[in-house]
């Protein structure tokens, strides 16, 4: 039996609108995509994290550091090169001291004791770009169990202090070393500062049984 135009047109119709309506759900479209500037409701991007190498502007002013291996090694071999003229004859006593400071800081050592019967001389250096270097030896006043002639020299503490100029000085060098006249030991501490510019500074003791 043929079909009439009529009923083709109908059966179209409903085909059209079953394309359109799908399942009664709703349309689907497209993903948008995201404008360049992030729109203008866009949530602003996360605040980067510190930067922990970078210099803190609130942290306070330079402290003395530690000198490292090769400035220590520079250093005892410059002390080793000045023994001969500056220390003749004379041994070694205890460690260099050594550290890096800003101009105007000193390094202090720690308190080692000068003994009757003995004299001494103190060494001072700096490397680049510490231009000059001031050294003082100063009796430690809070020492315990000072005798009382030592005790009386509390209110003026320094023994020594270098009168040279420039990278390298000394207290008590060559034939002029220092001599601790008192029969009891004597509790000290040697000071070293980077007068002008800054950088590693060092301090080594010598001495020797006075004859």
């Amino acid at each position: 039996m043929a079909i009439s135009n009529r009923c083709l047109g109908f059966a179209a119709m409903l085909v059209v609108a079953a394309v359109t309506t799908g399942c009664g759900g709703e349309p689907e479209f497209a993903p948008q995509p995201t404008p360049p500037d992030g729109g203008a409701d866009a949530a602003p991007p996360p605040a980067p994290l510190p930067d922990a190498s970078a210099p803190d502007a609130a942290a306070g002013p330079a402290t003395s550091q530690t000198c490292d291996a090769t400035m220590s090694l520079a250093l005892s071999s410059m002390f080793e090169g000045r023994r001969k003229a500056e220390a003749p004859g004379m041994e070694v006593e205890g460690s260099p001291i050594c550290g890096v400071v800003p101009e105007g800081q000193s390094v202090v050592s720690q308190t080692f004791m000068l003994q009757p019967g003995f004299c001494y001389t103190f060494l001072g250096q700096a490397l680049p770009n510490v231009t000059e270097v001031d050294m003082q030896l100063t009796l430690d006043t809070v020492a315990g169990g000072l005798p009382p002639a030592i005790a009386a020299m509390a209110g003026n503490p320094l023994l020594l202090q270098d009168t040279l100029t420039g990278q390298s000085t000394s207290m008590g060098a060559k034939k002029d070393c220092y001599k601790w006249a008192f029969p009891a030991g004597g509790p000290v501490k040697l000071t070293v500062k980077a007068r002008t510019g800054a950088g590693p500074v060092a301090a080594q003791v010598y001495k020797k049984k006075q004859p």
